[in-house]
């Protein structure tokens, strides 16, 4: 064998390795993580890819959000996908006939999350799917997506994720978590943490689903925090509300200090919720706490998630708040 022939081989092998090597860098490269949205207004929440944008427009006096895709290569504009508020109406098709307006190529068929789901070209002409479910109460809520033939194939599975996510919440049907006197509801699928406790003390600890993501794809959480503990004399909420500005971080500063209203159905008094801002110019997070008292003991739900991914955390917090309370 010559000494070409052999640095040849050595190349080709060296080549073959490169390649193989490139192959299971891709193999083993994790999927883009969910992020998950709620929109307070609605109520409506949803999963979506990383790189989808999510909007708010406001169109004769009617609000809604919407998702935008990457734009795929030669389109004039982007898949979108405008969200179905939770809205009465006699029927599902009766609902869908205000989309379906104009359009052709219509064909229907059952959605695996018990609604229906049409398939058709719009008035323009774009391919578009429409997903409608129904509620218990005699509304209906969904989504209607519209983009090119070759971004409805591009996207079609993360539709596919996006539909069945799809939901409206109700705090009332949340898990309740019940620890050392403590009771709160949080979303399903958020991580339950750590409990302590004390003869006098308790605290309980969720993680949220993933908010945001770092540009290496790390994920952002949100950490939310109920707790309760001794209230200093004379043991009402004003002296509960000094003992915490007392011992708060110079960091930290108050953005808004609101009331809080009582809630009887939960034996909850008045209270008060304060935004606050904590860190430095580099890291910089924000929290929301609510706090009230009941017999000389103090009630505290802590929401915070870093400055730039707290806008997503906040509207679970405020459900959360609404149920909230000393066991």
């Amino acid at each position: 064998m010559t000494l070409a022939s052999r640095l040849g081989g050595t190349r080709l092998r060296r080549g073959a390795l490169l390649i193989l090597a490139a192959f299971a860098t891709v193999a083993c490269r994790a999927p883009d993580p969910l992020l998950s949205f709620l929109d307070d207004e609605s109520g409506l929440s949803f999963t979506h890819p990383p790189r989808w944008s999510v909007g708010f427009a406001e169109q004769e006096g009617t609000r809604y959000r919407f998702l935008t895709a990457p734009k795929v290569d030669g389109d004039k504009e982007a898949l979108s996908v405008t969200l179905v508020s939770p809205t009465v109406a006699p029927s599902l098709p009766a609902l869908a006939e205000a989309y379906l307006d104009g359009g052709s190529d219509v064909t229907t068929e059952p959605a695996p999350t018990g609604g229906t789901e049409w398939s058709f070209r719009d008035s323009s002409g774009l391919p578009s799917r429409l997903r409608l479910s129904p509620l218990s109460d005699g509304r209906f809520f969904g989504a209607w997506a519209r983009g090119s033939a070759e971004a409805m194939r591009l996207y079609k599975r993360r539709l596919d994720i996006l539909f069945e996510s799809l939901r409206v919440e109700d705090p009332s049907t949340w898990p309740e978590d019940r620890f050392a006197g403590l009771a709160a509801r949080a979303p399903e699928g958020w991580t339950r943490g750590s409990r302590l406790s004390s003869p006098t003390n308790a605290t309980m600890q969720f993680k949220s689903l993933p908010l945001a993501v770092e540009r290496t794809t790390a994920t952002i959480h949100g950490f939310v925090t109920v707790s309760r503990e001794p209230v200093p004399p004379p043991g009402d909420l004003e002296a509960f509300s000094r003992a915490l500005k007392d011992r708060t971080s110079d960091t930290v500063v108050v953005l808004q200090h609101q009331p809080w209203p009582e809630d009887p159905s939960v034996q909850r008094g008045a209270g008060y919720v304060d935004f606050m801002r904590s860190g430095t110019t580099l890291t910089s997070t924000r929290i929301r706490r609510w706090i009230s008292v009941r017999n000389g003991v103090g009630l505290i739900l802590s929401c915070e998630a870093r400055a730039d991914a707290f806008d997503r955390l906040d509207p679970w917090c405020r459900r959360m708040a609404r149920a909230v309370r000393l066991d």
